[in-house]
């Protein structure tokens, strides 16, 4: 018996369908590497939990990584602040550096905390400075330089922050405002920022910043057939075991292109066919059994989601499901609850945080997960 080689719930190490967004971030590493230039829109990669973020943003960091520029690795949301994060993450990779560079990027980052108070980087007093005529905050610049000597002394330097959504309003502004010093200066400074989000990310960015031209959006969606397929074949004939063409049509109409059932009917039917040594196969009845074990994966995914909502919450999620599994316009959703527009943006906006829904078509929203839509219509509470 062997193993499964799948990966639900977990970050894969193989992301199919994912091509013209890696040949954009390969792209952007050339620029990087190969001429030494910085990369100046901030690349944010957005979609709802399931459908491979982290995973991408992780092979991202791979790629970088075997081009031998240095990476951090930051996830948002924790209570010191983004800035913080990054200048504690710079910190610890620059004990590898030579002793003078150590020395200068140790400098800026002393500096850093003195302007914006970061903890734990250093100790050492000192008072705030006043935020900018322009708005931008305390410690800009300094953060900026930061940025520049640490891509000097390692030959380029990419920020990847997974989680962006999460990030404090002061740490996503001296981000985005030092991104603009660098490209507004000409400055070649061999770094870039590959993040990653939930769907309100764009909205969050820019609520706190004012130029999002600075910002390059990539919203994922679900697999295509193709790509589904690679995810469901490739990992088995690695092991020496192949699928049917029956039971890959059933697993395809089962995961309906959602990355995270895909790696879930995958998983449960490579258990279903008695964890296969070389030579298996996977039939059509390992499928049709791994469902009902993948129907209750998913039924524990969908109580607890459901059981995060808040009674308003609630009633949006009924209101869209009793339209069917399809998109919702805003306006249907209002007249069924007997509410303006206006009053949906809190629900509507907390949904979309939780991974729920997302905005389709403009004035549309879609529920995310397919069966999620029959669970809702399913419920008495």
């Amino acid at each position: 018996m062997q193993p499964s080689p799948y990966t639900p719930g977990e970050v894969a190490r193989v992301v199919p369908g994912r091509a013209q967004q890696l040949a954009e971030v390969d792209e952007r590493l050339s620029t990087l590497v190969d001429l030494g230039r910085l990369v100046g829109r901030l690349r944010v990669d957005h979609a709802p939990r399931g459908y491979g973020k982290t995973s991408l943003l992780r092979e991202y960091q791979r790629r970088a990584t075997a081009r031998g520029v240095l990476t951090v690795w930051i996830t948002a949301g924790e209570e010191q602040g983004l800035v913080s994060q990054i200048a504690q993450e710079i910190d610890r990779a620059a004990r590898s550096f030579g002793d003078s560079a150590r020395t200068r990027v140790k400098g800026l980052l002393d500096t850093l905390t003195v302007t914006v108070g970061i903890p734990g980087v250093a100790h050492v007093a000192g008072t705030m400075r006043r935020p900018g005529p322009t708005g931008e905050p305390a410690g800009v610049r300094t953060f900026e330089d930061v940025i520049r000597e640490t891509a000097a002394q390692s030959h380029g330097l990419v920020l990847f922050i997974d989680e962006i959504q999460a990030a404090d309003p002061t740490g996503l502004r001296t981000l985005v405002y030092a991104w603009q010093h660098l490209q507004a200066e000409g400055s070649d400074v061999p770094a870039a920022v590959f993040a990653a989000g939930l769907p309100n990310a764009p909205e969050t960015i820019a609520a706190v910043v004012t130029f999002s031209e600075r910002i390059a959006y990539r919203p994922l969606g679900p697999l295509s057939p193709d790509a589904e397929e690679i995810a469901l074949i490739g990992p088995a004939r690695a092991l020496g075991v192949t699928w049917t063409a029956p039971a890959v049509g059933l697993a395809l109409s089962i995961a309906q292109g959602y990355p995270y059932s895909v790696q879930l009917i995958a998983d449960a039917a490579w258990v279903a066919a008695g964890r296969p040594d070389p030579g298996g196969v996977i039939s059509v009845e390992a499928v049709e059994h791994g469902r009902v074990a993948m129907r209750s994966d998913l039924d524990a995914l969908f109580r607890a989601r459901w059981g995060s909502c808040s009674p308003a919450e609630r009633r949006m999620l009924n209101a869209m499901a009793s339209v069917g599994d399809g998109q919702v316009s805003r306006a249907s959703i209002a007249d069924l609850l007997s509410v303006s527009s206006n009053q949906l943006s809190t629900p509507r906006a907390r949904l979309i945080y939780k991974g729920l829904i997302q905005p389709a078509d403009r004035g549309q929203l879609e529920f995310t997960i397919p069966g999620f839509a029959g669970f809702v219509r399913e419920r008495d509470d």
